[in-house]
């Protein structure tokens, strides 16, 4: 059986085994092998952009014998989407998350997200939310020690709150003692020289503090 990081395995949480799954960027297929492999998927498709990445997830889906199809595809061209409803997309930053996301037609009949992205979380969720996606869950996790965050969204008319988009759901005590700490470290490099820089970062982390408040 398939084993997965941890990172890895907290997007496969966010599955349902009625979901018709692309699994947009899958390396080398570890996570569209597990989920298809565990029966936790109606069915699914993996892609990637790149043909060496590809090739080695065809050979560890051969290995699996499973019947998995994959794709050669930038983002959504040449994935055929009829009868999907769910995206996995991660191991990418937020700018080329939008860029895939960006034809509006193509997503009429994707009912979730599950993205995983490097950076730039708060642009995402603001993003989403105009493309009609609702942030419904967030995952933090720890793994090799670095902090992924994985989001799921839904197709919904709801907007998630401004302090939602700005920081997440701060759902994980562990993940929003991070965020302060990085915001402390960010205020302890400015120079007072540059008094104003450092007193907007400070409030800024008053804010943190508040939302995180809030949450509890």
């Amino acid at each position: 059986m398939t084993k997965l990081s941890k990172r890895l395995k907290s997007l496969a949480e966010f599955v349902l085994k009625t979901d018709r799954v692309a699994d947009i960027g899958c390396d080398h297929g570890y996570l569209s092998i597990y989920l298809k492999e565990n029966n936790l998927v109606k069915d699914i498709i993996a892609s990637d952009i790149n043909q060496k990445a590809l090739d080695g997830a065809i050979n560890n889906i051969k290995k699996s014998k499973l019947d998995i199809k994959t794709v050669l595809s930038d983002g959504l061209t040449n994935i055929p989407l009829k009868g999907l409803n769910t995206l996995i997309i991660s191991g990418m930053g937020t700018s080329t998350i939008l860029h895939i996301l960006e034809d509006k037609d193509k997503l009429k009949k994707i009912d979730k997200l599950i993205i995983q992205s490097n950076n730039d979380h708060n642009i995402l969720r603001r993003e989403l939310n105009k493309l009609g996606y609702y942030l419904k869950n967030e995952k933090y996790i720890f793994d090799k020690k670095k902090w992924y965050v994985t989001s799921l969204f839904i197709k919904d008319e709801k907007k998630n709150t401004k302090n939602e988009i700005e920081y997440g759901l701060l759902n994980n005590t562990d993940y929003n003692n991070y965020l302060i700490e990085q915001e402390k470290k960010i205020i302890k490099k400015i120079s007072f020289i540059k008094l104003n820089i450092k007193l907007k970062k400070y409030i800024e982390l008053w804010k943190l503090k508040k939302a995180i408040s809030e949450v509890k």
